[in-house]
């Protein structure tokens, strides 16, 4: 669909209605954007439904994904599978993060809002396609034996404090200086990585993080041995985010990988997984990694109402407009609402008498009712089924 209405239009079409005063209007770009926002908090708009893909693809077990930064409220309508025979999970529930958190069920979605930053909650059926590389709940979990990496000591196993299984390897930062700290693994049990080369295949490893300061990025490494292997760098965590002061999820999108050396991938057996960091950052305490998997996921999309309502003649989603041949994300039907709603509140700021406000407002919710039932909110219900334990 090519929009084709623009800001000059609307506010023209507006300022028929109330009697070509819109000169009245002090700030018509304020007044016009908040015609355009009153409009999509009351109508579900056909237009403003989006499609974006899911950010990374849907993994078993992994909760947190990025959320469309655009997405209005929590307007969901769908998590579709690209592919339709991959999708597992039947109908998607919107439930309270506190239910999501507590007694999360397969099909369950959530939105969890923290500091500003809002990350879409998933409890998937997908079928896991997975290798456990280390459960990291020992110094010798998976084989071998988790030793120092970098500028790491006392490494040590920690049955207190792990987010799967029985325990964390846990690790100090010495006084030494250095640009790294983490842990290695010379003689893991042997595995085989093709399967997971390539594709839509991560590793996620937990990493407890004592303090973020001068903590620049994790690298992951997986080899054959210490001188032939695979390695990845993240800057963020898995949904995105910025690294912080306690556990972490993290994701090594298996594409693109760096080779030293030349990788027996049928006989992998090295693995090493550590920060880079400031030659500052000293004598530091509690730092642990738990459960190293790689898994293969699948593609997903994520169907939602957006609250951009504008785009610019560049085609760029905008939330407000700021020129006047931005064109308004509506179809023609849908349009018309648009001017009503703008007609209403620009009798109410031009001060028109309170018959012709009346009437504004009686011609709008008219073209609301009229437009609703035949475009239904598709967007998912929040639902709470709490019930005493």
């Amino acid at each position: 669909m090519s929009f084709q209405y623009t800001r000059s239009q609307l506010l023209s079409d507006i300022d028929a209605g109330i009697h070509g005063k819109i000169g009245m209007i002090s700030s018509q770009g304020d007044f016009v954007n908040k015609v355009v926002r009153e409009v999509n908090n009351d109508v579900a708009v056909r237009s403003t439904r989006r499609k974006s893909t899911l950010a990374p693809d849907l993994f078993p077990g992994i909760f947190q994904y990025a959320c469309p930064a655009d997405m209005r409220s929590n307007r969901i309508i769908d998590i579709p599978a690209q592919a339709k025979d991959q999708r597992q999970d039947g109908s998607w529930n919107l439930v309270p993060i506190e239910q999501f958190n507590t007694r999360p069920k397969h099909g369950d979605i959530a939105f969890d809002d923290y500091n500003g930053v809002r990350v879409l909650m998933i409890q998937s059926q997908q079928p896991a396609t997975q290798s456990v590389l280390s459960e990291l709940d020992t110094t010798t979990s998976g084989g071998g034996t988790w030793a120092a990496f970098g500028d790491a000591e006392n490494v040590a196993a920690d049955s207190d404090d792990y987010i799967k299984g029985s325990g964390s390897v846990s690790f100090d930062i010495s006084s030494a200086g250095g640009t790294t700290a983490g842990l290695e693994n010379t003689d893991l049990n042997t595995w085989d990585i093709t399967d997971y080369l390539g594709g839509h295949s991560s590793a996620f490893v937990w990493v407890k993080i004592n303090s973020a300061t001068d903590l620049t990025n994790f690298i992951l490494r997986l080899g054959s041995d210490n001188s032939n292997y695979y390695s990845k760098t993240i800057t963020t965590r898995h949904d995105g985010t910025a690294f912080v002061a306690g556990w972490n999820l993290l994701r090594f999108d298996l594409t693109s990988l760096t080779e030293t050396g030349t990788v027996d991938i049928d006989a992998m057996e090295y693995a090493a997984i550590y920060m880079t960091k400031a030659a500052g950052k000293v004598s530091e305490t509690d730092y642990k990694f738990d459960h190293l998997v790689v898994m293969k996921g699948a593609i997903h999309e994520v169907l939602y109402y957006s609250k951009y309502g504008w785009q610019s003649s560049a085609g760029t989603y905008l939330e407000n407009s700021t020129a006047a041949d931005d064109l308004l994300v509506a179809d023609t039907e849908e349009y018309d609402i648009f001017v009503k709603k703008g007609v209403h509140l620009g009798r109410q700021y031009i001060k028109s008498d309170r018959g012709d406000i009346r009437d504004a407002q009686d011609d709008y919710k008219e073209a609301v009712s009229a437009y609703a039932p035949q475009n239904p909110d598709e967007s998912n219900v929040m639902i709470s089924s709490y019930q005493e334990q």
